[in-house]
C-alpha cells in the first residue's frame, strides 16, 4: 500500500505505537518525503514519538517543525563515529593526540556556532 495514505498506516498497524521510526533517505521514497511521513504519522497516531532521518541541517529543521521527536544525520553520525575511533587511535595515526583533540574542539565549537546562529536545533 501507499504509506503517504492516513488509512494504509492504520491499517499496518492496529492501535497506537508508542514509537514511529523512517529510517529511508528522501531521495529513495517516491510520492512522499520524511516530512510528509511525519505529519501523516502524527494525523494517525498523535501520540506516537516519531524518530526519522535527513540529510542536512536544513532538513533537520523542517523535520523537527513538523513533529518529530528525535532526527538523526547520517553523515553527523558517521563524523561523529570517525571522531571516536581517530580519537581512540590518535597516538598511531597522528602521533601526537592533544593536537587531535584540538584540532577536533575547534570544529566542534565552529559547528555549534554555526548551528546556534542559524537557529539549528542542537545536537
Amino acid at each position: 500500500g501507499d504509506i503517504s495514505s492516513p488509512d494504509v498506516l492504520e491499517h499496518a498497524f492496529h492501535g497506537a505505537p508508542k514509537i514511529v521510526i523512517a529510517s529511508i533517505p528522501d531521495w529513495a521514497l517516491r510520492g512522499i518525503d520524511n516530512e510528509g511521513l511525519v505529519k501523516v504519522s502524527k494525523k494517525v497516531w498523535p501520540t506516537c514519538h516519531i524518530i526519522v532521518t535527513a540529510d542536512n541541517p536544513e532538513q533537520t529543521v523542517r523535520l523537527y517543525k513538523a513533529g518529530a521527536d528525535y532526527v538523526l544525520r547520517m553523515a553527523k553520525l558517521c563524523a561523529e563515529r570517525l571522531h571516536e575511533v581517530l580519537a581512540e587511535n590518535s597516538q598511531q595515526a597522528f602521533g601526537d593526540e592533544s593536537e587531535l583533540a584540538e584540532l577536533f574542539a575547534f570544529f566542534k565549537e565552529k559547528d555549534k556556532v554555526l548551528r546556534s546562529s542559524k537557529g539549528f536545533v542542537e545536537g
